[in-house]
């Protein structure tokens, strides 16, 4: 009797965590959020983000203690490690998030770049040298010189150490810079009637296009814009509003994962990074709720269904 409930136990153990995975599968997918998405705090009083203890990401990892410049460990010497470039990402004024601009910002991202002193670009007539603005272990970020060309770009640290980029980088011209971009970086679907502008709401109708995508999604804007508002709300969940510049119009993304990283007037270009697709707020999926306004935003402007729009950013 002994050895039948031990084996019983045993059995019980061992497929309760694979139960639990499981289930955390289910939110993977694409869905059709369906997304209230109504502001239930006026924004002109708008209310602070409630913290949920999420801590955020970094470029920099976790530290093991050790400082990056030769130290002594057991009576020899711990070499610090040689830089390596693993890849480049622009970061502002930027065509693509792998093409920059010339005066663009860029991170190379790579290993042992907290002692970089310079970075090295290609120019027309030999080499360019340009410092570094931040580093950590991780990334550094550099702008990019007026005169930079296309070619290999080179990091070289306090101890002379070389690392070169695996691919060169194409320079481009900032009327490359597209102006109308769509604002998911990723697969997405414009789902059902539920999602769509002017649907039924508990007390009020939909005033956006929802646009299905998985959580964690890239958001950027989709045109040249000021930010107006970057807030938590109970029904939008994490929100941004920025405007058009040069027009009467603005673009409200809502239910973020987390509070955008743009700063209230702020002036950002087509394409720049607001955000990530969540489901924060009133939501019932991951998804972005879209809205297209005509006037000013919720005080005295009037929102339009923004789908044909978004479509048009597709083609």
């Amino acid at each position: 009797m002994l050895v039948v409930f031990g084996f019983m136990a045993l059995t019980f153990i061992v497929l309760l965590p694979a139960k639990a995975g499981a289930g955390s599968l289910s939110g993977s997918g694409y869905l059709d959020g369906a997304g209230t998405a109504s502001l239930k705090n006026s924004p002109v009083e708008p209310q602070q983000p409630v913290k949920t203890g999420e801590t955020g990401s970094s470029d920099r990892p976790a530290s093991s203690g050790a400082s990056s410049s030769a130290v002594s460990s057991g009576g020899g010497i711990v070499i610090p490690g040689l830089p390596d470039i693993s890849r480049i990402l622009c970061l502002r004024q930027c065509v693509s998030s792998s093409k920059p601009t010339r005066g663009a910002i860029i991170a190379v991202r790579g290993e042992n770049l907290d002692r970089v002193i310079r970075v090295i670009f290609r120019g027309k007539n030999g080499w360019l040298r340009a410092k570094f603005r931040t580093r950590t272990k991780a990334a550094v970020r550099v702008a990019v010189p007026r005169q930079a060309v296309k070619g290999y770009i080179s990091v070289v640290d306090s101890g002379g150490n070389r690392s070169r980029s695996p691919n060169e980088l194409r320079i481009f011209p900032i009327s490359a810079i597209p102006i109308e971009v769509f604002p998911v970086r990723g697969p997405v679907s414009f789902g059902s009637s539920g999602s769509r502008f002017g649907a039924g709401r508990p007390g009020h109708i939909h005033q956006g296009q929802d646009v299905s995508a998985a959580c964690g999604t890239k958001l950027v804007a989709v045109r040249r814009s000021r930010v107006l508002y970057n807030q938590w709300d109970s029904g939008g969940g994490n929100y941004v509003v920025l405007h058009n510049l040069g027009t009467r119009t603005n673009f409200v993304y809502m239910h973020m994962i987390r509070r955008s990283p743009l700063k209230v007037g702020q002036v950002i270009g087509a394409g720049a990074a607001v955000g990530r697709v969540g489901n924060t707020g009133s939501s019932s999926g991951c998804h972005l709720h879209f809205e297209y306004w005509v006037g000013p935003w919720q005080t005295g402007g009037s929102p339009i269904d923004p789908l044909a729009f978004l479509r048009s950013l597709l083609k």
